[in-house]
């Protein structure tokens, strides 16, 4: 399985709880819509240590596919181009609001 998490702030006059419906309910629906989604999870956080270097940390998305080809193709969807879009007015853009990166190894120790 090739799987991307995702860290995602929101931007700050939108509302926890208004960002959480937005993930739940428009924007994670169009990630499972697509045929290459193998799993979609979303993970809500509130930070608890923090030195205030760095905004806090809203959600971590983790979304698998079959294969890296299987997520190109699901990148190039019209529905991931709209859900795209549809991020702008809640998530901070560039990799400060949105950073995305490819699990290359995952280690249970319990």
């Amino acid at each position: 399985m090739f799987t991307m998490m995702t860290v995602i702030r929101k931007k700050p006059e939108i509302s926890t709880e208004d960002f959480r419906h937005f993930m739940e309910f428009d924007y994670g629906p169009t990630y499972v819509g697509l045929p290459e989604t193998r799993e979609y999870i979303q993970h809500y956080l509130s930070d608890v240590m923090t030195d205030g270097a760095e905004l806090p940390i809203d959600a971590i998305v983790q979304i698998s596919f079959d294969s890296k080809v299987e997520m190109m193709k699901a990148l190039q969807a019209d529905s991931y181009k709209k859900a795209a879009k549809m991020r702008e007015k809640y998530m901070k853009e560039t990799s400060v609001g949105i950073h995305s990166a490819i699990v290359e190894k995952t280690l249970k120790l319990v």
